[in-house]
């Protein structure tokens, strides 16, 4: 069963998404998904800050390119 968040914690997850993907494509729906997932598990172990989301996203990426110039190339 999912964990409920207040309206805080999800406007937070929200931001840190819209942020964290602002350099993925649109239609890079999989990587979008998977930064999406990471911070949704973030924020079920307890993590509501904004700085503690954003860094679970920043990693997402991480782990799912190596690093932004990565990234970079394979969105070009």
């Amino acid at each position: 069963m999912m964990n409920k968040f207040d309206n805080k914690t999800i406007a937070a997850m929200r931001s840190v998404l819209d942020e964290v993907c602002s350099h993925i494509p649109t239609n890079a729906s999989s990587a979008r998904t998977f930064v999406a997932s990471r911070i949704l598990e973030c924020a079920s172990k307890g993590e509501e800050t904004y700085d503690g989301l954003l860094a679970a996203g920043r990693r997402a990426v991480i782990d799912q390119f190596g690093n932004a110039d990565v990234l970079r190339a394979t969105f070009r």
